[in-house]
This record gives structure tokens, C-alpha cells and sequence, in this order.
């Protein structure tokens, strides 16, 4: 009966786990747009609250800025530092041209994934069908930067290392190896993200969740501060995620720009 029962809550928690994140994709607002569904679900609400967020920082950031910094503008200051110093011009100067964007990018996932933290949030970065638009995003200016720096002909070449023996033989066969491994870039861009965020998100919930469905004070002794531990753990993968997909966003663009070269 003991074995029983722990099956059925055990099934019970799973259901809520789903529950909880599908509860996401659910319609707050319903909206038609021409037959299409374009209805306001909490993870679209989210979204706009992050992008609403980001635009505040950046912009008020950028217009009050005095000759005796307050502690708003030290910070500001010091995350443009960081996004200088540590984002742009990996390869070269060129490319630091483009830190702006990676910087912006940087911060708007970082709001994204501290305030899914936030209780009765959703984490949107915890989707797959988000992170990979931003990863396409990624490997699109990619594209266009190498090509319009390097020229067509310039940039494909540029797959296969110049001198290789065999050439009818290895040049295709480099050349195909060269352009999976580029493909393959916004696949791992997106899957990071998305699978850091959600199982950081899950565990948590699991931990929370055997108290309710034990009902005891020794699991509630062990949960809870297991999911402290985890939940200060989550806000270090929040900003160490946001960096990692910004700066490889950084070097993709950088790769392309300087193909040739290296």
C-alpha cells in the first residue's frame, strides 16, 4: 500500500510539474489575427515585461549620466565596461563594433532569466522555440557579416584550408564537415540555454513539490534547503548562461568577419 501510494503521488507531482509549465502556453488574452492565433499567453507576457525592462536600463542609463555618478550610473557604467572589455574585439578590432548588440543581448537575457525566478513568473528562456529564434538571429548576421565583409566567393572558399592534399577528395569532404559544424551553431546556441534554464526551473519545483505530496516535517527539512541552495545556484547559471550566449554570439560574428584571415 506504502509503494502504492508513493506511485500515485509520485504521478500526481509529475502531472503538476507539466502542468505548471504548460500553464505558460495558455491564453490570458485571446486574440485573432486573420484565422491566426495570435493570443497574449504568460510567457508572451513575460517577454514583453523583460524587453520592457531591458529598454529601461539601457535607456535611462544612457540619459542621465552626470559628472558625480550616483550608485545607477556606476553600475551602468560598469556593465559597459565589462561588455567593452570582455565582449567585444576577440579576434580583432573590427569586431568590436558589434559588442553593442552582443552587450544588449547579454543583459536582455539576464532579465530574462532573474525574473523567471521571480515566484508565479515563467522562465521564457526555459523555451526551445525562443532561444532558437534568438540563435537563427545569431547565425543570420553571421552569415551577412562574413559574406559582406569577405565577398561570396571570399567566404566560401574560406571553409576549406587552403594547401590540403587529395584535393578532389578532401575539399568536399572538409568543405561538408565545415558547413555542419556551422549549422550546428545555432542548435547548440538555443539547446544551452533552454535546457540550463529548464532544469534548473524543475528541480526546484521537484524539491518544493515532495513536501506537498509527503506531507512530512522531515521532507520539508530536506527540501527546503536543498531549494535555497539550488534557487542562489539558478541566479549564477542565470547570468553565466546569459554571458555564454552572448559571447559566443560575439565570436560566431567575429569568425566570420576575419574567415579568411584565420
Amino acid at each position: 500500500m506504502t509503494l502504492a501510494l508513493l506511485q500515485v503521488q509520485g504521478e500526481e507531482l509529475r502531472k503538476e510539474i507539466i502542468h505548471a509549465w504548460e500553464s505558460g502556453q495558455h491564453a490570458i488574452v485571446h486574440l485573432s489575427l486573420f484565422g491566426i492565433d495570435i493570443s497574449i499567453t504568460k510567457a508572451v507576457l513575460f517577454l514583453w515585461i523583460g524587453t520592457a525592462l531591458t529598454f529601461l536600463i539601457m535607456f535611462i542609463g544612457a540619459r542621465t549620466l552626470k559628472e558625480r555618478p550616483g550608485a545607477y550610473q556606476v553600475i551602468v557604467e560598469e556593465i559597459y565596461a565589462f561588455g567593452r572589455n570582455s565582449m567585444g574585439g576577440q579576434l580583432g578590432e573590427e569586431g568590436r563594433k558589434w559588442f553593442p548588440y552582443t552587450l544588449s543581448l547579454f543583459i536582455f537575457l539576464l532579465v530574462l532569466n532573474l525574473l523567471g525566478l521571480v515566484p508565479n513568473s515563467f522562465p521564457v528562456t526555459s523555451s526551445i522555440s525562443f532561444t532558437l529564434v534568438l540563435a537563427l538571429l545569431t547565425f543570420v548576421i553571421t552569415q551577412i557579416v562574413g559574406i559582406r565583409r569577405n565577398g561570396l566567393g571570399g567566404y566560401v572558399k574560406a571553409f576549406v584550408p587552403p594547401g590540403m592534399p587529395a584535393k578532389p577528395i578532401m575539399v568536399p569532404f572538409m568543405f561538408f564537415i565545415e558547413w555542419v559544424s556551422e549549422l550546428s551553431k545555432p542548435l547548440t546556441l538555443a539547446m544551452r540555454l533552454y535546457a540550463n534554464i529548464l532544469a534548473g526551473h524543475l528541480l526546484i519545483f521537484i524539491f518544493l513539490g515532495f513536501i506537498l505530496y509527503t506531507g512530512t516535517p522531515l521532507m520539508a527539512a530536506v527540501s527546503v534547503p536543498v531549494a535555497v541552495v539550488l534557487f542562489g545556484f539558478e541566479i549564477f547559471v542565470a547570468v553565466l548562461q546569459a554571458y555564454i550566449f552572448a559571447i559566443l554570439t560575439q565570436v560566431y560574428i567575429e569568425i566570420a568577419l576575419y574567415r579568411q584571415e584565420h
